[in-house]
């Protein structure tokens, strides 16, 4: 368990955080099938009674979307926990798994597929991820109305006995703790049976050599540009000095790709890049959507700026600019305890020593040198290792 005490408000979150995502599902989809029909009703209530009885309270359960892990939440004000916490572990320990609330999420399931289809910024996603981490991946893979229909009700159940277990979770706990809250989340969560033990997954990646992937769409008037590549997790060694280098060049308003392509040339409305980690793996990438007539010279500016970076130092004004910025983000990160538990919440699903990690990324954000940026620029900001995107109107000419 992870707790945090907060003194000055009479709240109470907590959230049960099991190793059940993508990475230890058996097909596609059958994590998230698993997370969204645990709220769908217990061997006691319904599903409707459910949702009426923390809407009484001004609350509701969440199950909050994460690749790597299963989530389930609630959020309310101290006094109410000894009525909610019963249910809630009701929930977690007796779900119904009915086979109507399973005909009905594959249905709605397959209704969102379709509308994600047709959004341009998420299929340039989903190609950019297929293309990465292959598409067998468990951070790769799209999926379609096949693996929908492939689901069961008994592979759902099956996936819940395997990895539903207490002693497979991590529970997070903020608010006004106390020793009337810790019995009662004695009394409730303390009493859910452990289950089986769980080994970790056979993490596997085969992704095929970078390349230029176009999904062309004559009529649309804009065009989505999304490169990158993955390999990247919090606990690496170059994460902190990356997480300088990507601010630097697309990460805050400030960065580079900001100023030249769209403050001084006005070739899109927004461009950023984004070092984003999962437990597994990672992916640092580019994302910017421009008029059709700008695509060629946002990708030549692009690589512009990451030449620069790679062969240039960076002047001591810009790097303090950023270093002022990044630990004015830490200090945010860190002000108060909801704060924290946010900060703990990300160290739980990624399974990183979160203190450490805090050290790590304050002494380099302080310390990091233009030289050193340089060498780490030189090394990961290569786009012949990248992945490309492009999605839209627009066509790559060369």
């Amino acid at each position: 368990m992870v707790a945090v005490h907060v003194e000055q408000a009479p709240i109470l979150t907590v959230e049960m955080i099991w190793r059940a995502g993508r990475p230890y599902e058996s097909q596609r989809f059958l994590a998230a099938a698993t997370n969204a029909l645990l709220t769908e009703g217990t061997r006691r209530h319904s599903a409707a009674e459910l949702e009426r009885l923390f809407e009484q309270y001004g609350t509701s359960l969440d199950t909050p979307d994460d690749y790597d892990t299963a989530n389930l939440a609630l959020a309310t004000i101290t006094r109410h926990a000894d009525r909610l916490l019963p249910v809630m572990t009701e929930v977690i320990a007796e779900p119904a798994f009915s086979e109507r609330e399973f005909k009905r999420y594959r249905k709605r399931s397959r209704q969102q597929l379709r509308e994600d289809l047709q959004d341009p910024d998420w299929l340039a996603y989903r190609h950019l991820s297929e293309a990465a981490f292959g598409a067998e991946n468990p951070y790769g893979y799209g999926g379609g109305k096949e693996d929908y229909d492939a689901l069961t009700l008994e592979a759902v159940k099956r996936h819940y006995r395997n990895f539903y277990g207490a002693a497979n979770a991590t529970l997070r706990v903020v608010g006004q703790l106390n020793a009337e809250v810790e019995a009662l989340l004695e009394r409730t969560f303390g009493q859910l049976a452990p289950g089986p033990l769980v080994t970790p997954p056979d993490y596997r990646v085969a992704a095929a050599p970078p390349k230029l992937i176009q999904v062309h769409r004559p009529r649309a008037q804009q065009t989505m540009i999304r490169q990158g590549r993955r390999g990247f997790r919090v606990t690496d060694e170059d994460y902190p000095g990356l997480a300088v280098l990507e601010t630097i060049l697309g990460g805050y308003y400030g960065s580079r790709l900001m100023r030249n392509i769209r403050e001084e040339k006005g070739y899109t409305y927004g461009i950023d890049s984004d070092l984003d980690t999962y437990r597994y793996d990672g992916t640092l990438g580019i994302a910017a959507d421009v008029a059709n007539e700008n695509l060629d010279a946002v990708r030549a500016e692009i690589r512009t700026e990451m030449e620069k970076l790679r062969q240039d130092l960076i002047p001591a004004a810009e790097l303090d600019m950023v270093r002022a910025y990044l630990l004015g983000g830490l200090i945010m990160d860190l002000d108060g305890p909801l704060a924290v538990s946010s900060r703990y919440r990300s160290a739980i699903i990624k399974e990183y020593d979160a203190p450490e990690h805090l050290r790590r990324l304050d002494d380099t954000i302080r310390h990091i040198s233009a030289q050193e940026l340089r060498d780490l620029a030189g090394r990961y900001l290569r786009p012949e290792l990248d992945w490309e995107v492009i999605v839209g109107g627009g066509i790559v000419k060369e």
